[in-house]
């Protein structure tokens, strides 16, 4: 018949020690600025757990290109907007990360970026708006302006017709009733497949994306606009028309180059052979 064995309370002890010994020691909190945006936060605390976007993934069951869009804060390339804030709990829990904090501030800075917003490219000024007064002061200016250039090529080539002058390059004065901002156009012309950022003078993110070669994007030319981007040579800058060179270094990044600083080149550096 089989007795019981006597067990040693000390030894039972000794085991728990030893197994609380054994139990990870839960990690510290990544040390985070506060100042920085929802997802460099995201970064520097999964690069201070020391962990790879591979391993996380792995272990939240999540995919790598959306922890990798969370991280660049571009919710387009998201499944949806309760997706993607279903993996961004679930990242910070993972990271370690006040969830509902990192939450608010990923829809708050992510707020014009969101899934709903249109995804061609478009300069702030010309959302569509349901009623447009200005359309038809618009068509009789075009036909105030196709009748007077009728009665010119009419009239005889002796005579001409005066007329305000459209040009804004140098040492020409700009229309009547028209200001220097008006008439002034930026655009960036992307010649390779690159990631580019436009924002506001309040720090608003109006753009925030990769464009393909060939996309031209026209922002708001008012004083405090700022780009940026990973490689500046990526972009080429024209001012109504005429290049204002490359927005940077190619293979160098751009961090907050104002746009009312951008000018035209001149002939002779347009001339000049590039290096």
């Amino acid at each position: 018949m089989l007795q019981p064995v006597p067990t040693d309370p000390t030894s039972d002890a000794e085991t728990l020690n030893t197994r609380s010994q054994r139990s990870p020691t839960p990690a510290s909190p990544p040390v985070l600025d506060a100042a920085w945006r929802a997802g460099r936060k995201l970064s520097e605390a999964r690069r201070q757990r020391g962990l790879s976007l591979d391993e996380v993934a792995d272990r939240i069951r999540v995919r790598r290109e959306f922890l990798e869009a969370l991280a660049e804060m571009n919710v387009k390339l998201l499944p949806g907007k309760a997706y993607a804030l279903a993996f961004l709990r679930s990242y910070a829990r993972e990271l370690g990360i006040d969830e509902k904090a990192i939450v608010d501030q990923f829809q708050r800075e992510s707020a014009l970026t969101r899934e709903d917003v249109q995804k061609q490219i478009r300069t702030p000024t010309s959302k569509p708006h349901r009623e447009r007064p200005w359309l038809a002061a618009a068509a009789l200016v075009v036909l105030a302006v196709g009748f007077v250039g009728w009665r010119a090529v009419s009239q005889d080539g002796s005579e001409q017709v005066a007329e305000a002058p459209t040009s804004s390059a140098p040492g020409r004065s700009t229309p009547v009733g028209a200001t220097a901002e008006e008439t002034r156009v930026v655009e960036i012309r992307a010649v390779a497949d690159a990631w580019l950022e436009a924002r506001g003078p309040d720090g608003t993110v109006f753009l925030s994306r990769e464009l393909r070669a060939g996309d031209v994007y026209r922002p708001d030319p008012s004083p405090g606009w700022t780009l940026h981007a990973r490689d500046g040579g990526a972009f080429e800058l024209y001012v109504n028309g005429v290049s204002a060179g490359p927005l940077g270094t190619v293979g160098m990044p751009v961090l907050g180059r104002a746009i009312d600083d951008v000018r035209p080149l001149t002939q002779a550096e347009i001339d000049r052979p590039r290096t």
